[in-house]
């Protein structure tokens, strides 16, 4: 996912029990009541803290297990267990949505795991069981669970990894800190504990309580999540390796700058669509490099949109050059493009079909798209991105693109600065039509140093690569060849000996493991039996 700053909106205001810390000390911070465990959430003066819906709107249910409570309540440093009902599980092999009890707790975290003197938070987790003999999957979670932009918290419609089904596993979600309501520093822009080395941490302390509490854990464990929660279960196994039985991380990119060209890289290369990049590679060409279509899709846009008509034309223009390359990107990221292909113009068609083109996106509907696979996407979607949706949600005009605010941070973008990197826009394909102005625009992005940020210079991401290589942990890595992220895969010659790369030939940014083929589907369970998982 492209880095992205999200809007907070209003609700009720807490405060933190963290110390007031170095850089950020001279902050001004609101301190209303504690709940009943002494715990606040420090609040920065100018930012509110949005409802907790979880709280206020999912209730409890009287469908549960009393002993799977007792036994969470009996762990030391949980607190606020609430069995509910996980509305939203998908079972891809009967294309139907289910639900189940989940169990609810919060986690007595370390806020510095070098320093427990600087006190803890507390770290969202949600627990399912199918039973203590069977095999756990641990969602190593990379952002938010549930709503995770906009702090909804509305942790009945967060899904499950496809493993979950595949297994019959029991399966426990870990919030990342920073991200949602596990907010080490409160609801502020102060990251001093945000690195890959303390959640590691926190992953290690949660996962040892549960297995010591017998609720589950005599089956085998194995670690997995997509994208940002892959790369979360890649550093995990490097910061705790043979703490499960086996580590499979999708579509998991490894940055080692703020301008990594890989993944666009990837999407220009015949590895991602083949032959059929060319008709796309045409289109772009086709519109970059005809200034007369550009101005007949502003007037349609803005005929289409009449809330951006006060924009001048010059404006939108620039705008739709913009959601050009990012659309592409999302559509290569989550849709086949088998289902976009027809969308592709060519040189010569109407600006009104070159508009479609530009602003069809992940959250389209594209036609002949089964009702199953849309919202299956929607939810995966809904999960990784803002709230507000820059191409369908036209409330906000131009301003819904906008960059930083003067908001919270989005924490994703906040550890891209730190340590995590980010990727940089190529523009090969149509670099000789485009102007300098032009140029510039679609390629600028804030620094690290800009925003206050020192970048690590890939140091933790290297090291990480160099520990999976002396690693003796089982670990598969799967990637999807139309996934613009494979092309910052991990790079053969890191894979340790117990380690190897699934290719997905159609796949894109997902664990849609229903969807691969028998030979792609065999490889992973295959491998999973040898290691002794229940098949």
């Amino acid at each position: 996912m492209l880095t992205a700053i999200l809007t907070c909106g209003l609700g009720m205001t807490l405060t933190s029990c963290s110390d007031s810390d170095d850089k950020d000390s001279g902050k001004e911070t609101v301190n209303p009541a504690t709940d009943e465990d002494g715990y606040t959430i420090e609040v920065e003066a100018g930012l509110t803290l949005p409802e907790n819906e979880f709280k206020t709107k999912v209730p409890a249910t009287t469908d549960f297990d009393q002993n799977i409570v007792n036994a969470l309540k009996a762990i030391d440093k949980v607190t606020d267990v609430k069995p509910y009902k996980l509305v939203h599980v998908f079972n891809p092999y009967t294309d139907q949505f289910f639900s189940k009890t989940a169990y609810f707790f919060n986690y007595k975290q370390d806020i510095d795991h070098n320093d427990p003197s600087k006190g803890w938070f507390k770290q969202q987790c949600v627990l399912t069981v199918a039973g203590k003999d069977r095999p756990t999957v641990l969602l190593t979670e990379g952002y938010a669970l549930g709503s995770a932009q906009d702090y909804k918290n509305r942790l009945d419609s967060i899904f499950e990894p496809t493993l979950v089904g595949v297994l019959d596993a029991n399966c426990l979600q870990v919030e990342h800190r920073y991200f949602g309501w596990s907010l080490p520093e409160g609801f502020t822009n102060k990251w001093n504990y945000l690195t890959a080395t303390q959640n590691s941490a926190d992953l290690h302390t949660i996962v040892t309580a549960i297995k010591k509490s017998g609720i589950v854990g005599q089956g085998k464990w194995l670690s997995t999540g997509v994208s940002k929660p892959g790369m979360t279960s890649a550093y995990y196994a490097y910061e705790y390796p043979g703490e499960m039985d086996a580590y499979v991380p999708f579509c998991a990119p490894f940055l080692l700058s703020q301008n990594e060209p890989g993944s666009y890289n990837h999407i220009l290369s015949a590895d991602a669509l083949g032959s059929r990049l060319e008709k796309v590679k045409a289109a772009f060409r086709a519109y970059c490099g005809n200034k007369t279509l550009q101005s007949e899709t502003v007037k349609l846009y803005k005929k289409e949109y009449p809330e951006d008509s006060n924009y001048d034309d010059e404006s939108v223009r620039m705008y739709l050059l913009e959601i050009l390359f990012d659309s592409h990107w999302k559509r290569m990221s989550y849709v086949h493009y088998s289902l976009w292909e027809s969308l592709v113009p060519k040189e010569g068609d109407s600006a009104d079909k070159f508009l479609i083109f530009i602003l069809s996106n992940d959250r389209t509907r594209y036609k002949g798209e089964y009702d199953i696979d849309y919202q299956r996407r929607q939810d995966y979607v809904d999960d990784l991105e803002p709230v507000t949706d820059i191409f369908n949600d036209t409330t906000e005009g131009l301003n819904r693109a906008s960059g930083i605010t003067n908001s919270r941070m989005d924490p994703f973008q906040a550890h891209t600065f730190i340590e995590l990197g980010s990727v940089a826009v190529t523009l090969g394909w149509v670099d000789d039509l485009l102007s300098e102005k032009e140029k510039t625009r679609l390629t600028s992005s804030a620094s690290p140093e800009s925003e206050g940020f020192t970048y690590d210079n890939g140091k933790y991401i290297r090291k990480v690569l160099d520990g999976i290589k002396q690693s003796s942990c089982n670990m598969m890595f799967v990637y999807g060849m139309q996934d613009p992220w494979t092309g910052n895969r991990i790079p053969d010659d890191k894979l340790g000996k117990n380690c190897q790369i699934l290719y997905i030939e159609n796949g894109i940014h997902n664990d849609a493991i229903d969807t691969w083929n028998a030979s792609e589907r065999n490889q992973l369970f295959q491998w999973l039996a040898g290691l002794g998982f229940d098949m």
